[in-house]
Formats: C-alpha cells, structure tokens, sequence
C-alpha cells in the first residue's frame, strides 16, 4: 500500500517533467532536421533542386545553401570539369603506366578512296547548359557517343586516307568538331565541344606491310625535296648575286661610257669652235698632234719629188717634252 502511495505522489511530478522535455525535444527534432536541408555546392559546380521531382531552381553559385529537408532533391554537377569520349579503344589505367584496351568494332573506317583504316579518336567536351543536359536529353552523354561515331565516320568517308593518316589530320579533326557542336545545338544537349583528336590512325594489319612501303617512300620524297630545295637555297642566292654583280658592272660601264661620251662631245666642241676662229692653223695642230702619237720613236727623212734626200734634214723621234 505504501508503494502505491508512493507513486501517486511521484506521478505529478514526472508528468510536470515530461511536459517540459517533450517541446524541447520537439524543437531538438525540428532542428535536426532543418541542419538536414543543408547542402555545399563546390566551386566549378552547378546543382538543380528538384520539388516533388520538378525544377524548382538552379544553383550556380558555390557555398553553403539549403534545401528543404525529405522534399527537395538536388543533383550536383560538374561543369567545369573537361570529360572524354574515347572512339576506337578503351583507357584501361592512367598515368605514367598507362594500358589501353583497343575496340576495333569502332575504330575500323572506310575512307573516300575506299580503304580500310583504323582511327581512334578522342572527343573532349564539358557541360555549359545543366537544364538542357539533365531534362531536355534522356541520356546526354550517350547522346552525344552516337552523334560523334557518326559525325567521325562520316567524315573519314569523305577524305582520302592519305588526309588521315599525314596531310590533312587537323582539318579533319576540326570538321569534326565544328559538326559535333552543331549537332549537340540542334538537340539542346547543353555541351560544347572543346577538341576532338585523331589519336591514332594506322592500317589494318592485313595491309600493314604495305603501308609501311608506302610511307617509307613518302618519306624517301619528303627527303629528296628537301635535298633538292637545300640545294636550291644554296645555288639561287648565289645565282642572284652574281647577276646583281653583273648588273652594277653593266650600270658601272654603262654610266663610264656615257661620260666618256659626254667628254668626247665637249671636247669636238671645243676644238670645232677653235677650228671655225682659225681653220688652217687647227687643221695644221691637228696633224701635227696625229703625227706625235703615231711616229713618237720612228726615223723620218723628208726627201723632194724627184727622190733626192734633202740634206741635213732627220726628225728624231723622241720624248714628248724635247
């Protein structure tokens, strides 16, 4: 009797106590469960908030932000970060040791002159419209795999192999970019398409042999055009030196010869406008002068018509100044 009287008398005291703890432990919950709604997006992050799987908000700032708690759904993603597409093998580990798997189902092409060559390619892309890429496309990625297998081989067809294997890789590969990206706008994919690399592009083992003749003798051209336009740099410069001399040597003559000229015509000048003062005397000097020039060392004797020697009578060849 006496215990039951003893919880009499506790039972309003433990009921006070319950009706305190009960709201404080209420408000502890509530709380919990706000902390819940918190979520961190990171930087180069975007996130969507999904409401009874509906878009409510997209989050493109990063930091601490909140959602409410067993409603909102967020998916995170990343759109800064480059992704890859790998065509024709497989990256089995990275880094230093790295090992390949090849997929030939993917990599064998047929080119515009109808061979057969292997490509492997990789397409580097990164996410620009979230929305786009998460609502507007079932699978985006997979999307864009089927667009580029195409887009690469559609392109390989419509080059001969030669452009693929050396000529023209980088303006391949910048076709196929440039499609790719119009077909990810034209679906909304919500990607760009950054680069797009030949990695590799070899025969089929069948014909490898004879490729190999075939570039070993590419190369044999590329060495003797390169012999041939060395020995061109060489002999060309040369040859348009010697011209370039030749030429100053003609101007040079040239120019000597005109003043020569113009020093000849002043001096008949001169003597013809002494000749006109004094025709006799100059016609006289003149011959004399001649005769100076031609019989400078010779023995001369002046005889008569009848051919006796006028005695007495040489002229000495000699110095200019006797």
């Amino acid at each position: 009797m006496n215990n039951i009287y003893d919880l009499k008398e506790v039972r309003p005291e433990l009921t006070a106590k319950l009706r305190t703890l009960i709201p404080l432990v209420l408000v502890l919950l509530f709380c919990v469960i706000l902390a819940t709604g918190f979520y961190t997006v990171d930087s180069g992050e975007e996130a969507v908030v999904l409401r009874f799987g509906k878009h409510v908000e997209t989050v493109v700032t990063s930091g601490l932000k909140w959602k409410i708690p067993f409603i909102d759904n967020v998916w995170k993603v990343k759109v800064s970060e480059l992704k890859r597409l790998e065509f024709g093998f497989r990256t089995v580990k990275e880094g230093a040791a790295a090992e390949y798997r090849d997929v030939p189902q993917e990599s064998l092409m047929l080119t515009g002159d109808e061979n057969l060559v292997n490509v492997e390619t990789i397409v580097q892309y990164r996410i620009v419209d979230i929305e786009s890429f998460l609502f507007l496309v079932a699978d985006g990625e997979e999307a864009l795999r089927v667009a580029a297998e195409s887009i690469i081989r559609r392109v390989i067809a419509n080059h001969p192999m030669d452009a693929a294997l050396t000529e023209n890789k980088s303006g391949i590969q910048q076709e196929i970019r440039d499609d790719l990206q119009q077909v990810s706008d034209r679906y909304h994919l919500g990607i760009m398409i950054t680069a797009v690399q030949l990695q590799d592009v070899f025969p089929p083992n069948e014909v490898n042999n004879a490729f190999k003749d075939v570039a070993s003798a590419r190369e044999d051209r590329a060495s003797y055009i390169n012999q041939a336009e060395t020995y061109a740099n060489e002999v060309i410069p040369k040859a348009r030196g010697n011209a370039a001399e030749a030429l100053n040597k003609a101007e040079a003559f040239k120019e000597q010869r005109i003043a020569q000229a113009f020093g000849d015509v002043a001096m008949f000048n001169e003597i013809y406008a002494q000749y006109k003062l004094g025709k006799q005397v100059t016609r006289t000097r003149l011959y004399l002068e001649v005769l100076e020039e031609i019989l400078p060392s010779i023995k001369v004797y002046i005889v008569n018509e009848q051919g006796s020697t006028v005695k007495w009578l040489p002229m000495q060849g000699g110095s200019k100044n006797d």
